[in-house]
């Protein structure tokens, strides 16, 4: 339970943190090789992430970071980054820029203006980017299993098969582990089902 909450708190962090930051950039600054750039995020969505589980098993291995405890946030948050970024570069294109001008004109630097105008007002869809990328790192199970050996690192979904044998399972513990790895994400949910429906219906209504 505690590698996975470290593991999943850590990779949601960051994901929310450089997805706010870069699709603020790709929303708000012009420079060249901008939509190239937004571009070949997306293109990331369109790739099958089980495609891609040998060859980062194989550079893991030869860059000798694999069965480590960081070893997970690094493949979390590339994978998990593509839609935070492209969530949050809509969004941030809905917000007017008159707000952003008005604080310069009052004399707030750019840093001020991001993190006191524009995150407060991207609350719904961060929170949003947060519920979907804790469901997702919580019960991913194919990456920590190739990527994880030692038995004291394993997530909870790598835990859940040591109640199943090959000649028998101890269906009654297993049931009674399933409940409890998923009290944290049930409780999470209800805790922000209405900040996800903000999210998931922001821009939706023009005017």
């Amino acid at each position: 339970m505690m590698n996975s909450v470290r593991t999943t708190g850590l990779s949601v962090l960051f994901i929310v943190l450089f997805g706010f930051i870069v699709g603020y950039i790709l929303a708000r600054i012009k420079f060249r090789g901008n939509r190239l750039l937004y571009v070949m995020f997306l293109m990331r969505m369109l790739i099958p992430i089980h495609s891609l589980l040998v060859p980062i098993y194989v550079v893991f291995n030869n860059a000798g970071i694999s069965n480590k405890w960081f070893t997970l946030l690094l493949p979390y948050v590339s994978f998990g980054l593509p839609l935070a970024i492209f969530l949050v570069e809509g969004y941030v294109k809905g917000i007017p820029i008159a707000l952003e001008e008005a604080a310069a004109i009052d004399g707030s630097s750019f840093s001020r203006t991001l993190w006191t105008i524009i995150l407060p007002i991207c609350k719904p869809i961060l929170v949003t980017v947060a519920i979907i990328q804790v469901f997702g790192n919580w019960n991913e199970f194919s990456f920590a299993l190739v990527l994880i050996k030692d038995v004291a690192l394993q997530t909870v979904p790598l835990a859940l098969t040591q109640f199943k044998g090959q000649f028998a399972s101890d269906y009654p513990k297993q049931m009674a582990a399933m409940l409890i790895t998923m009290s944290p994400i049930v409780i999470l949910y209800f805790a922000f089902s209405k900040e996800i429906i903000k999210g998931m219906v922001a821009g939706a209504v023009k005017g």
